[in-house]
């Protein structure tokens, strides 16, 4: 049998999540849900839809409709925390459930995953976490079918193998990532976005053009290391011609209408549209993955806690781009030029720095990590955080030193 002896892994490979997407698609989930054979099924979502919205009551009346039994849970909490989903654990070990339904945002999609995994693989909740975080153990097999419904369009997380968790005592957060998290159908509907305040419609945006605009710019895939086998190769393996296809994609239709969206939330074609583009952008990460500013999003939203400052994730991520691919515009300068004409400029026009920014000024986003509670004699201890993220921090474009990202950081203090 012929087993290279080259250095480089010359493959890439792209997963994906079986996709519903249409306006009122949401009334189907009872169809849905009972065509996978479950019965006994459990709702992860938060106070607020579940309290000011008829999205969680619809649900639960389509899985009657179909004969699924069905609780909910919703304790979510937004950036979840470790201990919010322990809480869900519990709640769920109560029962038997065969399905779970994550409605909501990135946060209520990603407890769902961690809720599914721990309740059917118990074990030290740190375990599947990466080394020397945690233990780094594999997800033993599949896991119960898992539904996302997202209520917002940014996190992408309806589509990936990654639950990101916050532990506010260490300051940071870490993602679980494996194939096995991955959702067994995603549902979108428009019409649940509507509920989204206009500030959650900014950063959520900003959340899917990072996935866009990172994935685009990781690693290219044949340029990554080998690995000892094919079972251990990891989730994400760098841009490839199907993950830059989405991501521009991706870029184009956030460009044309985000801004939309944000000025008139009942504009459906501008809803729908960034619903599709958070998708493809989610498709385009979760296969090529992220870089720099996630990994930067982290200790700027967990040191941010400790200033009582909370950072939605859109703008921890956000906040440090336009400093992050101005310095890596020499290295890629095909690509930012093609970022450039996505947003309707020729590139010697206008400079991605300016691009982001006037997106981020019209979104009413804060001039910079200063406006955040953050002083120049934070930024080290953010750098060497950022640092930690081993698994984003591998597929930057460029090798990433701590006194590197201090410079992103520095430059990122004040925007405009």
């Amino acid at each position: 049998m012929f087993v290279s002896s080259l250095p480089i892994d010359y493959a890439f490979w792209f997963r994906s999540v079986p996709i519903k997407f249409g306006l009122g698609v949401l009334r189907e989930i009872g169809y849905d849900v009972s065509r996978l054979g479950a019965k006994n099924a459990l709702i992860v979502t938060d106070s607020f839809l579940k309290e000011n919205t008829k999205v969680v009551e619809e649900v639960v009346s389509s899985l009657r409709d179909k004969n699924v039994a069905v609780d909910v849970w919703d304790g979510v909490e937004p950036e979840p925390s470790h201990y919010s989903i322990l809480k869900g654990i519990d709640f769920a070990k109560s029962k038997s459930y065969d399905c779970f339904i994550g409605l909501g945002g990135g946060s209520a999609i990603d407890t769902a995953k961690a809720i599914n995994l721990y309740t059917t693989y118990p074990t030290d909740f740190l375990d599947y976490f990466a080394q020397p975080f945690g233990k780094g153990l594999k997800v033993p097999g599949p896991l119960k079918p898992l539904i996302a419904v997202p209520t917002t369009s940014g996190t992408g997380s309806e589509t990936t193998s990654v639950a990101v968790v916050s532990f506010p005592e260490k300051k940071v957060k870490f993602g679980i990532s494996d194939d096995y998290l991955r959702p067994s159908l995603a549902i979108l509907d428009p019409l649940v976005t509507f509920t989204m305040p206009q500030k959650v419609t900014a950063t959520t945006g900003m959340d899917a053009l990072m996935h866009a605009l990172e994935a685009y710019t990781t690693i290219p895939y044949n340029t990554k290391p080998v690995s000892p086998s094919p079972a251990e190769r990891p989730v994400y393996c760098g841009s490839n011609p199907l993950t830059d296809a989405l991501a521009e994609s991706s870029i184009t239709l956030i460009a044309k209408y985000l801004p939309k969206a944000y000025s008139n939330g009942n504009d459906i074609e501008a809803r729908s549209n960034m619903h599709v583009a958070a998708t493809i952008a989610g498709l385009a990460f979760g296969n090529a993955g992220v870089h720099i500013c996630h990994a930067l999003s982290y200790p700027i939203a967990g040191e941010a806690l400790e200033k009582n400052i909370k950072v939605p994730h859109g703008l921890a991520v956000s906040i440090t781009a336009p400093a992050t691919f101005k310095l890596l515009t020499p290295y890629l300068v095909e690509k930012i030029g093609n970022v450039c004409y996505l947003f309707g400029y020729k590139e010697y026009d206008i400079d991605i720095y300016e691009i982001i920014t006037n997106l981020m000024r019209i979104l009413d986003f804060p001039n910079g990590l200063s406006e955040l509670g953050f002083r120049r004699s934070d930024l080290h201890v953010l750098a060497e955080k950022a640092l930690l993220q081993k698994r984003l921090i591998s597929l930057s474009p460029i090798a990433v030193s701590a006194k590197f990202l201090e410079r992103i950081l520095e430059e990122s203090l004040i925007l405009w």
